[in-house]
């Protein structure tokens, strides 16, 4: 259906609707209590569980212990499984929080390899239609990465726009600052910025997390049910290879990405930037929240030079097929390419690809920078969507389907050279680039 003849469901009544039992909530209230400790927040099927390490340790049965990384940053590690008694078994489907892992490296010098295309270089090529994003809010995920206001406002001032400043929504108690920068600070900037250059009348939510399972999945739910900034998009340049996860966070995640389809929120991941990501066997694998089938998957491509290069995929551009999602019934395409590969079907990543190179204009730390990989193609997508919003006037939630639907029409530019390392660009959808790189006037007429 149409996005323009769509009626979504109202995060209050949904979280009302579909939350916790309350009773439940009480069962696990008095079981904690014998051990010391409280439910400090509940929000639709999750609480927020305070007390002492100890007190967690025996309640839920893992060895847990403190560990220092070779940047001397501390953090919690579980050994043992984690169980819990029958009493409340039928209650808890899983426990986040206990177990954590720094997955971001210490930042480099910075330096600018590239000449970067600015936002209006980026909205002329891929035909974003004309528009600013007014009066939509965009929700941006951050694992461990610190926004920084000086950057972002310099980017800005630099392409000529002005851009009112993102707001941060700090979620599980992420750090308000850290002595040492990582590649989820640039992260930070780079999310932030590209979405403001491109879409400069919309509201930037910031939702900081800890890098974890727990942050991941409560910074979604804290964007999803957030009445007061009420994202209608969620841009997310993070994910983990589907063996990382434990499959009930990966239940959640799908769960949560339900719920952004039933309320009408556009959710645009990248696919990642190891190419098509082979992993301890050696065999190619995708990444999660990407891989889920109610994510907009976002690949990327390089543009070679030449006033009429035509994109190609770029060869570290995350694809593949998915090991926990089966094929969605609208990406039947993914089914005849894994054939071709003699390779199990699934959901296949990514959905949409824009450029990675020459990249994007972005300022860290007071260093002009040109910034690539998907992680930046997530970002693009989003502020395209805000723009279609507010042109429409209504929000185009979940619409990967429609897209595939009408493949047939001329809503991107079909990428059909390149590889990723196992898997090669070609006519149609493919585990490199996609669908392709958008046309985004012609994705606005095909969405009303």
């Amino acid at each position: 259906m149409p996005p323009t003849h769509r009626k979504y469901a109202g995060r209050t009544a949904l979280a009302r609707e579909t939350g916790a039992d309350p009773a439940d909530v009480e069962l696990l209230r008095r079981y904690c209590a014998d051990f010391g400790l409280t439910i400090a927040d509940a929000r639709w099927r999750s609480v927020t569980i305070g007390g002492p390490l100890q007190g967690l340790i025996e309640a839920f049965g893992a060895t847990v212990a403190i560990f220092e990384d070779e940047n001397q940053r501390r953090f919690r590690h579980r050994s043992g499984a984690l169980h819990v008694p029958a009493e409340i078994a039928e209650v808890v489907r899983g426990i986040f929080g206990l177990h954590q892992w720094p997955r971001s490296r210490k930042l480099g010098v910075l330096q600018r390899h590239e000449t970067p295309l600015k936002a209006h270089q980026v909205a002329a090529r891929y035909r974003f239609p004309d528009a600013d994003g007014r009066g939509q809010a965009i929700g941006v995920l951050q694992l461990r990465g610190i926004f920084k206001r000086e950057d972002f406002d310099r980017c800005m001032r630099a392409q000529g726009l002005t851009v009112a400043d993102p707001t941060v929504r700090r979620v599980d108690d992420a750090a308000v600052a850290h002595e040492i920068a990582t590649t989820k600070d640039l992260e930070a900037a780079l999310d932030v910025q590209i979405i403001g250059s491109l879409a400069p009348g919309s509201r930037i939510v910031v939702y900081e997390a800890p890098d974890d399972e727990r942050g991941f999945l409560d910074a979604i739910a804290e964007a999803l049910f957030d009445e007061e900034n009420a994202p209608s998009i969620l841009s997310i340049s993070y994910g983990w290879p589907e063996h990382l996860w434990t499959p009930v966070a990966l239940g959640i995640l799908d769960e949560l990405f339900t719920v952004a389809a039933l309320i009408g929120v556009s959710i645009f991941c990248s696919s990642g930037d190891n190419g098509a990501e082979l992993d301890y066997d050696a065999k190619p694998h995708v990444l999660a929240p990407a891989s889920s089938p109610f994510a907009v998957a976002c690949g990327a491509t390089i543009i070679p030079p030449g006033a009429d290069a035509q994109e190609e995929a770029w060869q570290m551009s995350g694809g593949g097929f998915s090991e926990r999602f089966d094929v969605p019934q609208w990406q039947q395409a993914a089914r005849s390419v894994a054939s071709r590969h003699h390779m199990t079907a699934g959901r296949g990543v990514p959905d949409v690809s824009a450029q990675e190179q020459p990249g994007y204009y972005v300022m860290m730390d007071g260093v002009e920078l040109a910034m690539g990989g998907t992680s930046a193609v997530a970002p693009v997508w989003s502020a395209l969507i805000a723009r279609i919003n507010q042109r429409l006037g209504v929000p185009v939630g979940f619409f990967a389907p429609l897209l595939y639907q009408r493949a047939e029409e001329r809503l991107f530019v079909d990428v059909t050279s390149g590889s990723n390392g196992k898997f090669q660009a070609g006519e149609g959808w493919d585990p490199c680039t996609g669908l392709g790189v958008p046309i985004g006037t012609a994705i606005e007429g095909a969405l009303q």
